[in-house]
Formats: structure tokens, sequence, C-alpha cells
């Protein structure tokens, strides 16, 4: 039996991941105040750094960390609630 051969996603695999990537789509932009440019600018790839985040959003660099932690606790939020709907 070959064990290399690479999985191909069902059908139904490609629509849960389609809706999962909405309701994340849909929650980072219910975000309160600057949160969902910070957490968009923080998906990226290659992520921004603090410094290009700083001028791009306006930000003094000391309060990005702080914030991404109250923007994705408030995502986290958002999400385990859109779950239970």
């Amino acid at each position: 039996m070959c064990t290399n051969v690479p999985s191909v996603p069902s059908a139904e695999d490609e629509v849960f991941a389609a809706l999962r990537r909405r309701l994340v789509r849909e929650a980072v932009a219910a975000l309160p105040g600057r949160c969902p440019q910070l957490v968009t600018a923080l998906a990226e790839d290659p992520p921004p750094t603090y410094r290009e985040l700083s001028e791009r959003l306006g930000m003094p660099r000391g309060s990005i960390g702080p914030t991404r932690s109250r923007c994705l606790a408030c995502l986290r939020t958002l999400l385990h609630t859109e779950r239970h709907v």
C-alpha cells in the first residue's frame, strides 16, 4: 500500500473550510475599534513588524501587543458565540 499519496479534501471538507473562513472574516469585521485592521495585518504572510504596524495604524509600538491580546480575546469570544448559535 502506498502511504505517500497526499490526501485530497472531500467536497464536504472544502465546504466546511469555506464556512470557517467566512465566519472568521465576519467575526474580524465585527471587532471594535482598530481590531479589524490589526488582526487582518497580523494575518499577513509574512506578518508586519511592530514598527510597520505602528506606522500603518498610527499606534505606539508599546500598545500593539496589549491591543493584539484584547482583540484576539474578543475574536475568540465572538467565534465561540457563533458556534453555539
